[in-house]
């Protein structure tokens, strides 16, 4: 599958003047990797010169596709390693050095094999991150179903706890069907429905694979349902085979690899049987083990390494990956990433939150007592000499703590100082994101200087806005003054007597002089006040206040290497924003497919020992 050559040739695909064994393989390299160590002195290795044999390489060899872990691993070597006796029939192993012995050879087996197959233990990873993606994902259906129905029981919960509020102010009681109303999932069958709805929650998704012949296959790794069956002796966990079962996501993970290969090796098997039957061979097996009449090995060593060609020359890995997007293409998977904020470090203007380390309240108060005590115990000293508060490890402890503690606040307070000074306000209008799988980087600089120019634009558009502001309400202030004084004038000519003048015609009625400035001066406040609109509107047509962009995550997307370097760059001050942790729901994706090695199937029709 992975066409190793060097692995090709240890399982003896390939041509050779002899049989090859993978453990005798695997050993040599061990033997190998070892011997380079007790070179440079390692205890471990030295003590293994000469003591290690195939017997103790085998098991863990053997299990390695079957996901054996590295403590697991350790178990079976270390049992091995008890095993190991001098001359004397003495054990060369004390009890307490196997366990780390056990665990340094483990490690140097999986070295070994890294060594060997390497394109077979990368598509063996990609089998395994494949199935783990597959068994923690769900349907985007089932999804929002589980959704509603959450949210539904949070209605219900809240509408409960106010009716009974309620009932509790008017002294009553609410009845049983009032309840039931309000809570159905009180009534009948309540546990059960608790139960089923504790299950929505969980992974239900299987592996399930086509093999070459067109068999499906399904993986039934799941964690049963148990019920709670009480006797009158003692209560009994039973598997309540009318309650759905999540499924086993570790077992789902490791086990899809031996099951794919078993499930290619059957193919194999199969494609065997019916070419022997077309050629009228009698055909059995076991296993991997082909039997038929003795006269007959030889036609039937051919077909068997035929149908083992043709079979690999498919692309099989291609078609797994091709099946698998076409099958779970609605899936939605939980992933944990990080998002870069940068929005909430700017403050009046553009001025940076210095990104000091974040400590619980209840850490705080704890490390406070103990600096006081610190505190009172360097005065005791010292008021006792100088000497002896000199020479005492807590005080000195003290104070070197007190003086790092000084020096990172110096070197926070100086990386912010030096931030600030490299920020620049952009043209939001035309700038163009940085690509942050492009560069990284210069993404999350890009990032800082956004919400830099934003958190800017957003100060000086406050304070133009105040002024304008302030501006009309002086003028509107100055018009009512100037109205009132008006106001004021004319009801001192009307107290003035003027003489009885001739009677005439009735004339038409004319305005007051006070209602006539009133008309005024409301125009000119009403057009003071389409002027400041008028200037607020052209403030916010000049500055950019909002900027949407896409958040920048890193962690699912992006490798845990870039991910380390953008932590290590906001703890150095050398950004103005922090990485927040993110849990959200993206579409089901698998990673690309390894590179194939250099083997060719083809040299399998030439190995004398394929299959003998």
């Amino acid at each position: 599958m992975g066409r190793d050559k060097k692995g090709a040739f240890e399982v003896n695909l390939m041509p050779s003047d002899r049989p090859q064994d993978v453990y005798a393989g695997v050993l040599n390299g061990v033997v190998r990797l070892i011997d380079e160590d007790a070179r440079r002195g390692v205890a471990e290795a030295v003590a293994l010169q000469g003591k290690l044999t195939r017997k103790i390489v085998k098991q863990t060899v053997m299990t390695n596709v079957y996901g054996v872990t590295l403590m697991g691993a350790k178990e079976q070597i270390g049992a091995r390693l008890r095993e190991v006796k001098d001359e004397n029939g003495q054990h060369v192993f004390d009890l307490v050095a196997v366990s780390r012995t056990a665990l340094y050879v483990a490690k140097k087996i999986f070295e070994s094999l890294g060594e060997m197959f390497t394109q077979a233990q990368q598509i063996q990873n990609w089998l395994n991150e494949s199935a783990r993606r597959i068994a923690k994902s769900m349907p985007e259906p089932a999804l929002e179903s589980w959704k509603r129905m959450i949210l539904d029981a949070k209605e219900s919960q809240a509408k409960f706890r106010s009716a009974l509020r309620d009932a509790k102010d008017n002294s009553r009681v609410l009845d049983n069907e009032t309840i039931l109303e309000i809570r159905p999932d009180l009534g009948p069958g309540a546990q059960r429905r608790k139960r089923l709805n504790a299950l929505a929650t969980k992974p239900m998704t299987t592996v399930v694979w086509t093999t070459p012949l067109g068999l499906t296959v399904v993986q039934p790794y799941r964690k049963l349902s148990k019920r709670c069956v009480a006797t009158s002796l003692q209560s009994i966990a039973v598997n309540d085979v009318n309650m759905p079962s999540p499924v086993n996501s570790q077992k789902q993970k490791t086990a899809f690899p031996p099951n794919y290969v078993h499930s290619l090796d059957a193919s194999h098997m199969t494609l065997s049987a019916i070419e022997c039957k077309k050629a009228g061979l009698v055909f059995a097996s076991v296993h991997d083990s082909y039997w038929t009449h003795a006269c007959d090995v030889d036609r039937m060593n051919d077909i068997i390494r035929d149908q083992f060609v043709q079979l690999h020359r498919r692309p099989i890995m291609a078609d797994l990956k091709a099946e698998f997007e076409d099958r779970y293409k609605d899936h939605l998977m939980p992933v944990v990433g990080w998002e870069y904020v940068a929005k909430s470090n700017f403050v009046d203007g553009g001025k940076l939150k210095l990104n000091k380390a974040r400590v619980t309240k209840k850490t705080e108060r704890a490390q406070k007592e103990k600096d006081v005590e610190m505190e009172l115990a360097l005065r005791h000293l010292e008021a006792c000499g100088e000497a002896e508060a000199e020479g005492d490890a807590a005080v000195l402890e003290h104070r070197e703590r007190k003086q790092a503690a000084a020096v990172e606040d110096e070197r926070i307070q100086r990386a912010a100082e030096d931030l600030s000074a490299s920020l620049e306000v952009l043209n939001l209008r035309e700038v163009t994101l940085i690509d942050p799988k492009a560069d990284l980087a210069g993404a999350l600089r890009q990032v800082d200087h956004i919400f830099y120019t934003l958190s800017v634009n957003q100060k000086e558009h406050a304070e133009r806005v105040a002024e304008l502001r302030k501006e009309y309400k002086t003028q509107v202030r100055l018009l009512k003054v100037s109205k009132a004084a008006t106001k004021k004038k004319s009801k001192t000519r009307s107290k003035v007597v003027v003489p009885a003048a001739p009677a005439a015609e009735p004339a038409a009625a004319e305005p007051k002089e006070g209602e006539d400035d009133a008309a005024v001066v409301a125009e000119k406040i009403f057009r003071l006040e389409q002027e400041l609109n008028a200037k607020i509107a052209e403030l916010d047509t000049k500055y950019v206040l909002e900027f949407e962009m896409p958040p920048l995550m890193l962690g699912h997307s992006t490798s845990p290497e870039l991910l380390q370097q953008t932590n290590d760059m906001v703890k150095r001050g050398e950004l103005a924003g922090r990485l927040v942790k993110r849990v959200s729901w993206v579409p089901l994706e698998f990673g690309d497919l390894p590179d194939p090695g250099d083997f060719d199937i083809g040299e399998v029709m030439k190995s004398p020992y394929f299959f003998s």
